[in-house]
Order: structure tokens, then sequence, then C-alpha cells
């Protein structure tokens, strides 16, 4: 059987029922009345209709959760309850915005790995670390000896310690740029998966309209968590480039650069 993953919405079989008996499709006619009060037209964030897990319709959505998720409910349970009881009972305005938050987050997380990508680019370590190794060999030829510019060990050493400085600096700050895009894709995945459970736990209670919004909105969030998963990897390649370019740079600077100018120093003799 496979285990599916943090960030899998594929649609899973159900698991077998549990000895207390497999849970029912929510029945919005089963939900007490809400009654209106001060408290409904204050503007705070959303505020969760039930307020334990012991709610029947919160106890079934965990329940499907833990056959279709269980990796999610594994890590997640209470965070994943807590979604049920503001997403239950499922109506369209919330469904519209459901989200929302975490993905404009996402978005503005999105922007530092993309910064940190162009400035490993436009560094262009690989063209300067080449370009120093290639000035430690003699010109070939007679159109080499004539035509070709030595650049100076000394400016050589100069740019790629600034480099190496550069390199260190954008490791550090990878770390927690990837992390918190990690966190952020992780959270959508739970808003992801706490839409498609109460979908699933709503059945033919829906309406077009509900439906069409639910789908729409977890094809919205599966987008964004698929744009962070490639974002941490595409940050993941450029870190392993770095710490393998930190390496031939201090490699250059300690071995080859200091034997270069001791060859100098003895021709000058």
């Amino acid at each position: 059987m496979n285990t599916p993953k943090a960030f899998d919405f594929g649609e899973d079989e159900a698991a077998p029922a549990t000895p207390g008996g497999p849970p029912k499709a929510f029945s919005f006619d089963d939900l007490p009345p809400v009654t209106a009060g001060p408290s409904m037209t204050a503007k705070t964030g959303p505020a969760a209709l039930f307020d334990s897990d012991d709610h029947p319709a919160v106890r079934d959505a965990l329940a499907f959760a833990r056959a279709d998720y269980p990796q999610l409910v594994a890590q997640a349970e209470q965070r994943l309850a807590a979604l049920f009881r503001r997403l239950l009972p499922v109506r369209l305005g919330l469904v519209m915005e459901w989200a929302e938050a975490p993905l404009r987050e996402q978005a503005a997380l999105l922007q530092p790995i993309t910064e940190l990508v162009l400035t490993f680019t436009r560094m262009a370590v690989p063209a300067q670390l080449e370009a120093a190794l290639e000035s430690s060999k003699p010109p070939e030829g007679m159109f080499g000896k004539l035509f070709r510019r030595q650049v100076p060990l000394a400016q050589h050493k100069t740019a790629l310690t600034s480099s190496r400085a550069g390199l260190v600096q954008l490791l550090a700050d990878s770390e927690g740029a990837t992390r918190n895009l990690e966190e952020s894709a992780q959270n959508l995945s739970l808003h992801a998966a706490a839409l498609a459970v109460v979908a699933k736990l709503a059945g033919g209670a829906m309406d077009a309209t509900l439906s069409d919004a639910i789908t729409q909105r977890r094809t919205l969030i599966g987008q964004a968590v698929r744009q962070a998963e490639l974002s941490i990897m595409q940050m993941g390649q450029v870190r392993q480039q770095a710490a393998e370019l930190i390496g031939q740079i201090s490699s250059f600077l300690t071995v080859t650069l200091p034997a270069l100018e001791m060859a100098q120093a003895q021709e000058g003799k």
C-alpha cells in the first residue's frame, strides 16, 4: 500500500471502515441553528463553528483525513482539526476565500528565492574561476604570446575572494528563505487536504456552484504548492553548486595561487 506524500493531492481510495462504522456523508440538515448576535457582525478573522473536535462533523472529517492523507494527519492532526472547525459547514463564501492569506504569504516568500537565484547567476563565479585557472597556464603559440591579455594574479585573488564571501552569504540567506517556503507550502497542503476532505464529506449535499468553486480552489492551491516545490528544488540545486564553487575557490586561493606566485617570483629572480 503506497503512503501519500505530504504534498500529494491525489485521490486515494478510502481505507476500510473503522470499528465504529464508516464516516457518514455530512448533512447540513443536522446542523444546529445559528442565531445572530453581536459577534456575528464583528469584523474579525475566521471563527470556528465548532469549539471541539468531538463534534460529529469534525470527527467524520478527521476519519476521512486519516484514510486519505495519513501522513498529513500524523504530522499535523490538530492543525487539520482546526481547519475543519473553520470550514464546516462548507459554504460558497468560505470556499471562495479559503487559504487566501496563505496564498498571498507564499507569493511573498517566493520573491527572496527568485532574487537569490538571480544573484547567483549574475555572480558568474564559474566564469571567474575558469578565467583564473586559464591565466595560470602559459600562453600557447606566438599569437597567444602577443595578443593574450594577462590579468594579474592579484586581481583574480581579489575577485575570487569577494565571490567566495558572496557565495557563503547566499548559502546563509537561502537556508532561511527555503525553510520559510517549505513551511508555507506545508500549510497550503493542509488547507487543500481540508477542502478535499470536506468536499468528500458533504457528498451530494453540495450544489453545482459550490462543487465547481471547490474544484477551482483546490486547483489553485495545488498549483501554488507545486510552484513552491519547484522553487525549493531550484534553490537546492543552486545551493549545491554554490557549495561546490566555494570549495573550488578555496582550493585555488590556498593551493594553486600560492604556487603560481612562487613560480612568478622565481622567474623574476
